[in-house]
């Protein structure tokens, strides 16, 4: 037989000897997984993880074949302590870190951009910093008094609906929110964004409270406690405009005559006409954000971002476009609709809805079973692209809402969804393109032809000029409203052509399949408002578990503790089977499954189910 000539390295023999080729697969799986992020969910898309893996390989041969022993062997552990430890950091990289402490968040300081200074000269912080702290007072009384007549004047319409949409379900179920001991820690500017000719400031407000949520007709739905929290208000206001005051004088900024007490669905002087909440005058309260919420913004689609111009540019718009009041029009019209399916009145939502739509939505609120809205919150309104098609242009908007469904038969209560469910869905909302101004707005029940009043009705035609109330020529009609999964479908196809062509995965950056199922046990854990040192002990020993940085998740712990998580899933069928899986692991964790952590687990799999049926 033909001796086969060996390498110059005279060590290589004692190398194989003490590295088995199983060990140099090992190599192989774990530059991967530094390179892929293995379970990250901290934003790695493992581009490059093929050449890493290949260097590498390269360098482990080096060792093996140039130095001798027993330097190789030091070299090669050497290697794999850098890469175990490689592994075990990228391991703890998770979007659920930079959901901040409260500590952290309001220690953060901020400068004001000089862009913003330029468009408004001689800003000064502080009187628009008591505007918000004056806003935050008087929005808690009026939420307990179920009335928001006095802050009508300040708050967009978006604002007013959601308020009123909630305060109709409390109603049916005979519940009020009593809040004391109210104390605001601190109030702070956290950023500014221009959008259009209008800029958006995102004001950090920290408070605490007790909070007591309860109901009359039934007591198994109260929940009651002390709270800290940190919330953002968002307020917009049209650059450069010299300011009156809204909030501390119940006077028309435009006439100066005294505004009447109830301002209703249009926030209009009923001597000048004048519309005091489009952020002509004053800062309106546009936005209202969790903590978690507003971490998870996908930075992409921040109002002034390379995306939303491209929409303003492929649309065309005018100069006072704003992408925060498109939103706000979009989360007006979804409230309407689910309160339309809440309280089974379809004639609610009609003057707003394209024809097609509405005929599936008054099916299925005629098939579906009753329900009211225990809770029901809009976490994220999100203009994500624009298409044009047949002489129309479409907007889409992207809903994440959280809510929970009850059933009242009988006098007796049946939960729907065992808890708090965040859900996704798209709205396409299309206008005519080159369409004129409208002289009403018919999401506030007045014709867009001519400004008359509308009433909740099956009639579409205006009782004053006669005009086609939901028609596309001035005003923006909801053309359709579907599930995000359907909505994928509908984007691959490319039919229409879309413009920024959004992946929505991009609006959840924060999550991955560990972080969606570390955030439904820490609901559980967290849901009746008293973390146990038990609890505890368990939620530390699971983060440990799952490869998180314990040191990282304060703000986690206290959205848990403060009952402001609600059940999360991705928006795709498999990525809900995988958080399944870890969910389930994660239950199993103490050996034992609770019965709240096995009800929840019934309900992901029936949701999952019902995913597949759709």
């Amino acid at each position: 037989m033909k001796r086969v000539s060996a390498p110059p390295c005279s060590a290589f023999p004692f190398a194989t000897r003490f590295i088995p080729p199983a060990l140099l697969l090992l190599a192989s799986g774990a530059a991967h997984a530094v390179a892929g992020g293995a379970g990250g969910g901290g934003g790695f898309d493992g581009g490059g993880s093929d050449d890493i893996a290949g260097l590498i390989f390269e360098l482990i041969f080096w060792i093996i074949w140039s130095l001798p022993f027993p330097y190789n062997i030091v070299g090669l552990a050497m290697i794999f302590g850098f890469i175990w430890y490689s592994g075990r950091k990228v391991r703890t990289v998770s979007g659920l870190n930079r959901i901040p402490s409260i500590a952290k968040a309001t220690a953060q300081t901020f400068s004001l951009p000089p862009e913003f200074l330029k468009r408004n000269p001689g800003f000064d912080p502080q009187p628009l910093l008591a505007k918000a702290n004056t806003a935050f007072l008087a929005i808690q009384e009026a939420w307990m008094k179920q009335d928001m007549a006095p802050v009508r004047r300040w708050i967009s319409d978006g604002i007013w609906q959601r308020f009123n949409t909630q305060f109709a379900m409390m109603r049916l179920l005979g519940q009020k929110n009593v809040i004391s001991a109210i104390q605001i820690r601190k109030v702070f500017i956290a950023a500014i964004e221009q959008d259009g000719n209008f800029d958006i400031v995102h004001i950090g407000i920290h408070f605490s409270a007790n909070d007591d949520f309860i109901s009359d007709r039934f007591p198994e739905l109260d929940q009651r406690g002390p709270l800290e929290m940190l919330e953002y208000w968002s307020f917009m206001r049209k650059a450069g405009v010299a300011g009156k005051d809204l909030y501390h004088a119940n006077h028309c900024p435009g006439c100066g005559a005294e505004l009447p007490a109830d301002m209703g669905e249009v926030a209009r002087c009923t001597s000048c006409q004048v519309i005091s909440t489009g952020g002509d005058y004053d800062w309106i309260l546009a936005e209202i954000t969790q903590a978690d919420d507003y971490a998870n913004q996908g930075r992409k689609l921040e109002k002034s971002g390379a995306l939303t111009r491209r929409i303003r540019s492929a649309l065309g718009a005018d100069a006072d476009f704003s992408v925060q009041l498109i939103e706000d029009k979009a989360s007006n019209a979804y409230m309407q609709i689910m309160a339309a399916q809440a309280l089974r009145r379809p004639g609610a939502m009609r003057r707003f809805v394209g024809d097609a739509l509405f005929e599936r939505l008054a099916r299925k609120i005629a098939e579906q079973a009753p329900f009211v809205f225990n809770r029901l919150y809009l976490n994220n309104v999100t203009l994500i692209d624009y298409y044009r098609d047949d002489g129309k242009d479409s907007l889409v908007i992207a809903f994440k809402r959280t809510a929970q469904r009850v059933a009242i038969a009988d006098g007796r209560l049946r939960l729907i969804d065992q808890g708090m469910y965040a859900c996704d869905e798209i709205m396409i909302m299309s206008r005519d393109a080159g369409a004129g101004a409208a002289q009403g707005a018919l999401y506030a029940h007045a014709c867009p032809a001519c400004g008359g009043p509308v009433g909740d009705t099956l009639d579409l035609k205006c009782g004053y000029c006669g005009e086609l109330l939901n028609s596309t020529k001035r005003e923006w009609i909801v053309s359709d409203l579907v599930a995000a999964e359907k909505y994928q479908a509908l984007a691959a196809s490319n039919k229409p052509a879309m413009t920024t062509h959004v992946a929505l995965k991009q609006l959840d950056p924060l999550f991955a399949a560990r972080d969606y199922a570390f955030n439904n046990i820490m609901m559980i854990i967290g849901s009746d408002g008293a973390i146990t040192m038990d609890e505890l002990a368990f939620a530390q020993q699971l983060s440990r578990q799952m490869g998180y940085d314990l040191k990282k998740l304060g703000g986690m712990f206290e959205l848990a503790k403060n009952r402001k998580l609600a059940l999360r899933l991705p928006t795709d069928r498999q990525g809900c089977e995988k958080v399944l899986k870890l969910m389930e692991k994660a239950a199993l964790a103490d050996h034992q499954v609770s019965a709240e952590e096995s009800a929840l687990l019934d309900e992901v799999r029936r949701r999952i189910a019902n995913m597949a049926a759709a």
